[in-house]
């Protein structure tokens, strides 16, 4: 039994644990995710934000430096595009002489507009040779002028003006860098040594055939890539495409295009700033024309990024839009922004991007202390569990064992109470083994002084009881000479020989479904039929005054004072319930028919069995009856009909 106790306080011990642990271990872990998630989530989030910081700020820059640029130059070169000598030579298509017109005046505003935006820029000099029959003083300032060695900005572009003319068909006519007699091609001489830009094509790729008049109705601002000499590569100018506009008949002449660096545009400076701050290179550079031209994109790299703007840009007409870049091995995320949305011109994007390789180890290295952390945690939880049931296990086990009892009815059980919560609980359930134990002595003295079956349903329900009119069988057995067998006999023995009767008679009263109404003296009463309706209560009465007889005479084979009983039994409608004082209630039945099986147990012979006509009816084709002559009953007006059973 000990050994029993302890395997059942051990598993009770491993369930506490094993719910502990399940309750502990599942909250640490959610806890851990959602903390990890929600730190990637933000981490991520800053890390963009940081990015798009930058890129929105540059793109403030450089729109409010085109803003500042176009008021300082449109009406600047719209007043040149008007000058009647320049406009005579459109006309005459003399070119060379717009271009003595107007490149040092070109030249001369660039240099102002350049230093103004980005500060003591080298100086741009005009590369046309003095004009014949000039001024000697003017031959010497030509002589003493500066070197023009082409020299860079802080942006890391060209500072030299892009300057070209173009005919009414969109054909640029001054565009060459080619040494030859031509007086045209002078003015673009020195291309190698000088800081002077081109276009690779000789016309605008982007007109589709489009007649370049309809294009150009008005001044426009573009960009376009230009030709910085084979050791500069590709350089993105900003221009102003400037038509010239016969003022007599308004025809169309051509125009001159003026084109400065980007303004506010520092790729490369971002891009050497990114790296400094260890926060992943932040690469960049301007999409136009089919070309990305850029400072700090590796080659390698760029085919793939233009790939991606022009399936982005066919597919969607956003100014706008972000990108995950899949570059090498590494996710890039890119972002790119439309500079010129409204222009006839080809689309000029900003676009820079970064790589997530970095972000992505941050995130591993945030996982790789998350799981640690989440590993200890775990661990501390499952000491924390070990410490708590341990503190629990005693009191609890005591707890399963003493319910246990409770189970098997020993309701004397009790358990030690403790200055804490498990000592309350061990208090309530010692207050609610004594109330258990309470209500089964008063369930044991209900049962021993009525009926089992009314003593239930007193306890379920006491108003289910009351009076009401039922079809009862009635029994009644009493001893025949009870009184001269026992006048001699000792009180103790006359109680044993009583209860040794009544016990043996009770037993066969509840084997056939019959209720035990009372004792009265040597006489015991048994009703089929109340307080719960059987099938045949009859015949189940007439089985159960059989079974007596037959009990009584093997009970007279051993017994020291053999006794003889007569048996009475009738069936009719009576009334039942509980009957008494409010302070004690017994459970009978009440009626003519009662005191009918009272008379026929009178006069009924030891060892007989007598029943009215009613009862005799009910047991037709099962129990064997005889008429009697009809008697004169006490209490009975009219004599009655008696059958006695065979």
């Amino acid at each position: 039994m000990a050994h029993h106790a302890t395997f059942i306080s051990m598993k009770a011990l491993s369930s506490f644990r094993a719910k502990l642990i399940l309750t502990i271990f599942p909250v640490v872990a959610g806890v851990t995710t959602g903390a990890l998630l929600l730190a990637e989530l933000k981490f991520s989030a800053t890390y963009q934000r940081l990015f798009e910081e930058q890129f929105e700020g540059q793109i403030a820059a450089v729109t409010e430096a085109k803003n500042k640029r176009f008021e300082a130059l449109s009406n600047v070169l719209e007043r040149m595009a008007q000058k009647p000598e320049t406009i005579a030579a459109m006309r005459e298509k003399n070119f060379f002489k717009v271009a003595i017109d107007l490149r040092p005046a070109l030249e001369s505003l660039a240099q102002e507009r350049l230093q103004s935006e980005f500060g003591n820029p080298a100086r741009p000099q005009p590369n046309n040779p003095p004009r014949p029959g000039g001024n000697p003083q003017d031959r010497r300032d030509e002589r003493n002028r500066p070197s023009r060695e082409p020299q860079r900005n802080g942006n890391g572009n060209l500072n030299a003006p892009f300057i070209a003319l173009m005919d009414a068909q969109g054909e640029f006519v001054l565009n060459q860098r080619h040494r030859s007699n031509n007086p045209l091609s002078e003015l673009t001489a020195n291309a190698e040594d000088s800081s002077e830009v081109m276009r690779r094509n000789s016309k605008m790729q982007w007109l589709s055939g489009r007649p370049f008049e309809e294009v150009l109705k008005q001044q426009e601002v573009g960009y376009l890539v230009v030709e910085a000499g084979e050791r500069r590569g590709e350089q993105v100018r900003e221009v102003f495409i400037t038509p010239f506009r016969d003022p007599a008949d308004g025809r169309f002449l051509g125009a001159f295009v003026f084109g400065l660096p980007l303004p506010a545009l520092a790729d490369r400076v971002l891009y050497e700033q990114s790296k400094q701050r260890e926060t992943g290179e932040i690469m960049g550079g301007i999409y136009v024309e089919g070309k990305l031209v850029s400072t700090s994109v590796p080659t390698e790299k760029r085919d793939l990024v233009v790939e991606t703007l022009a399936r982005a840009l066919n597919r969607s007409d956003k100014d706008q839009q972000e990108l995950i870049l899949p570059i090498g091995s590494a996710p890039h995320r890119l972002i790119y922004r439309t500079l010129n949305p409204d222009s006839p011109f080809p689309q000029a994007v900003q676009v820079n991007f970064y790589s997530l390789a970095p972000l992505q180890a941050e995130i591993a290295d945030l996982r790789r202390s998350a799981i640690g952390l989440g590993v200890i945690a775990l661990l501390v939880a499952f000491l924390l569990v070990m410490f708590i049931s341990r503190g629990l296990s005693g009191p609890v086990s005591k707890l399963v064992l003493a319910t246990q009892e409770i189970e098997r009815g020993n309701y004397d059980i009790r358990v030690p109470v403790t200055p804490n919560e498990v000592g309350r609980l061990a208090q309530a359930f010692n207050e609610m083994a004594a109330g258990l134990a309470l209500q089964e002595k008063y369930r044991s003295v209900l049962n021993a002084v009525a009926d089992r079956t009314v003593a239930e349903r007193l306890i379920e329900n006491r108003e289910a009881l009351g009076g009401e009119l039922r079809q009862v069988s009635m029994l009644f057995c009493d001893i025949r000479g009870f009184t001269s067998l026992t006048e001699k006999m000792p009180p103790h023995e006359v109680i044993e020989l009583l209860n040794e009767h009544m016990t043996a008679l009770t037993q066969v009263a509840y084997d056939h479904g019959g209720i035990v109404d009372k004792f009265v003296g040597d006489l015991i009463m048994v009703l089929f039929g109340a307080p719960v309706p059987l099938e045949n209560d009859a015949l189940n009465a007439v089985h159960c005054a059989q079974s007596m007889l037959r009990v009584r005479r093997e009970l007279n084979s051993r017994s020291r004072h053999p006794l003889e009983i007569g048996i009475g039994v009738a069936s009719g409608s009576v009334v039942a319930g509980c009957m008494g004082s409010e302070q004690r209630l017994s459970y009978t039945v009440l009626g003519h028919r009662v005191n009918l099986a009272s008379r026929l147990c009178s006069i009924a012979q030891a060892h007989e069995i007598l029943v009215d006509a009613e009862t005799a009816q009910s047991l037709t084709g099962h129990v064997t009856t005889s008429p009697m002559p009809p008697m004169q009953l006490k209490g009975f007006s009219e004599p009655v009909a008696v059958h006695r059973v065979e």
